[in-house]
């Protein structure tokens, strides 16, 4: 189940957790107008719902204190928070209260090759599981995929248990 932080598009001062996709309207908790979840614009959301109560009071009380809600800049603030009252947030969430794009997560393939041209092109196989392991590839997954890009011909192997980028 998701949960989602939105914004009365009457009253403009109640922000409220609501289920993603669980119905077609919702009521404000402050003006009690009926409004189309559809046309809502999610703030925020997220499976865990200690994150969504922890936006959702920070967002209530920014718009108690200005009257209006504005997602921070990155030019406002060059460190971005990732506690919200004392609770941890993961990256997503951060990204999402700041107003910043998230970070998409490369592809397998991709982060092998980036590990091989920052190494100077050429790395050995254990090395090279090593170093894509700690970037999030899949150990089990490893193989298939550098079987992959060998058969693609975007790496090679000039001797036994050395990796080479084309």
């Amino acid at each position: 189940m998701a949960y989602g932080v939105i914004i009365c598009t009457k009253c403009r001062k109640q922000a409220q957790i609501i289920e993603v996709g669980s119905s077609k309207t919702t009521r404000c908790q402050r003006c009690n107008a009926i409004l189309n979840t559809r046309k809502l614009r999610l703030f925020f959301s997220s499976d865990n719902l200690d994150e969504a109560i922890a936006v959702r009071t920070q967002i209530q009380a920014q718009i108690a204190d200005t009257g209006t809600y504005t997602p921070k800049s990155e030019a406002e603030d060059e460190t971005p928070q990732h506690q919200v009252f004392g609770k941890e947030i993961d990256q997503k969430a951060a990204c999402l209260i700041d107003n910043r794009k998230t970070q998409k997560k490369k592809k397998p393939d991709e982060v092998i090759i980036e590990i091989l041209t920052s190494n100077n092109g050429k790395m050995a196989h254990d090395d090279l599981k090593k170093a894509a392991i700690a970037m999030d590839v899949d150990e089990e997954r490893f193989e298939d995929i550098l079987k992959k890009l060998l058969h693609a011909g975007e790496v090679y192997s000039p001797s036994k248990g050395s990796i080479k980028i084309v």
